[in-house]
C-alpha cells in the first residue's frame, strides 16, 4: 500500500532501533482459529530478521463484526499516541485524536467492511508507525496475501525510519515513491520466495504481462498508452498511474539495481537508507549504487522498453 503521511506534521525526529516487539491488535470477530494473527507473524518476524527491530510498531487489523470492539481499539490507538511531556490533558488529546475527520471516516471503513488503510506514522512525538487494515476478512482468508502484506508494510517502517517525511518526496531527505513502493514491492515478493510461498521469476514477469497482484495496468498495458514517464514524476497519485510507476517499474528498477548494475541486494534494500539522514539521498544513491540518480534514470528507461523476454534475461 502507499505509505500515508500521520496526521502529526511539524519536526521530524528519527526514532532509532527499537527494543519493543510490535503489538498486534485484532478486532472480535476475526482470529478464531489464530491463524491471522500466525500468517502475518509469519511475515512479520521474517521482515524483523532482515531489517532489524524499529518502531514503536502498532499492527490493527479490524473487522466489521463488533462496532465496540473496533471503538476500543482505536481508543487503544489514541492512548499510543499520546504525548506525556504536552500540557494538554491526555483525555483531550485522545478525544481530539479521535475527533479527526480521517479517524471518523476510517472507522466507518471498517464497520462498512471497507477495504482501505495501510502504513500511517507520526512525525512528532511520540514517534510511532502503524499498518492499520480496514478489512481484516481478506488477510484472513487469504494466508499468503496476509504473509505478503505485512513483509511488504514493514520495509516501509524500516524506510521512513531513516527519512525524514516532514520533505516532499522530492527532498534529498525523503525517498522518492518508486524507492518506497518498489523495493517494498521487490523485497517483499523476493521474501515470499525466501519462505517457498511464490516463483519470485514469475510474479515479476506478471508485472509486466498481468499488472500480478498490484492490479491494472500492467507494465506492458502501461507502455501502450503512455510513451513519456518517468519514474521519479511525482504526480502519478493524483493521476491514478501510481500502480504501474511506483509499484511495477519501482520492482523493476530495483531488479535493474541488483541484476544488471551488480549491487548486492542488502545494499540495495536496507544499507543504502542508512546514509540519507547524513548526506542526503541523491549522495547516498551515488555511493552505494555506483551511479548517479540521473544516470540510473536514463540507463533503466532504456533497459525497461525491451521486451519481456529480454528483461527476463537479468534473471539467473
Amino acid at each position: 500500500m502507499p505509505p500515508v503521511a500521520g496526521e502529526d506534521l511539524p519536526k521530524k525526529q528519527h526514532p532509532p532501533s527499537s527494543n519493543q516487539r510490535p503489538i498486534l491488535r485484532i478486532a472480535e470477530g476475526l482470529n478464531g482459529d489464530g491463524a491471522l494473527a500466525k500468517y502475518y507473524q509469519r511475515g512479520l518476524d521474517y521482515a524483523i530478521q532482515y531489517f532489524g527491530k524499529h518502531g514503536p510498531y502498532y499492527i490493527y487489523l479490524l473487522g466489521p463484526d463488533s462496532e465496540q470492539s473496533v471503538r476500543n481499539i482505536y481508543h487503544q490507538r489514541a492512548q499510543s499516541r499520546v504525548d506525556t511531556k504536552s500540557k494538554q490533558p491526555a483525555a483531550e488529546q485522545i478525544e481530539a485524536f479521535l475527533k479527526q475527520p480521517h479517524v471518523i471516516a476510517e472507522m466507518q471503513a471498517v464497520l462498512a467492511g471497507k477495504a482501505e488503510g495501510g502504513l500511517t506514522w507520526t512525525q512528532e512525538t511520540p514517534l510511532l508507525y502503524e499498518d492499520v487494515t480496514t478489512n481484516a476478512k481478506q488477510r484472513e482468508q487469504d494466508p499468503v496475501e496476509n504473509t505478503w502484506g505485512a513483509l511488504h508494510e514493514y520495509h516501509h517502517v524500516f524506510q521512513m525510519s531513516h527519512c525524514d517525511t516532514t520533505q516532499p518526496r522530492t527532498s534529498d531527505k525523503n525517498i522518492n515513491s518508486w524507492m518506497a513502493e518498489g523495493m517494498a514491492t521487490y523485497s517483499s515478493a523476493k521474501f515470499m520466495e525466501n519462505l517457498g510461498l511464490v516463483d519470485f521469476k514469475k510474479y515479476m514477469l506478471q508485472l509486466r504481462k498481468t499488472g500480478g497482484n498490484i492490479g491494472h495496468p500492467s507494465i506492458n498495458e502501461f507502455f501502450t498508452k503512455t510513451k513519456a514517464w518517468q519514474l521519479e514524476n511525482e504526480t502519478y497519485w493524483e493521476t491514478g498511474e501510481s500502480a504501474p510507476v511506483y509499484y511495477m517499474l519501482g520492482a523493476w528498477a530495483t531488479a535493474y539495481l541488483i541484476h544488471v548494475q551488480g549491487v548486492d541486494e542488502v545494499v540495495v534494500l536496507k544499507d543504502w537508507y542508512q546514509d540519507i539522514p547524513s548526506i542526503g539521498k541523491s549522495a547516498s544513491f551515488r555511493k552505494h549504487m555506483g551511479l548517479s540518480l540521473a544516470d540510473f534514470y536514463k540507463r533503466f528507461s532504456v533497459f525497461i522498453r525491451q521486451s519481456d523476454e529480454k528483461t527476463m534475461k537479468i534473471f539467473p
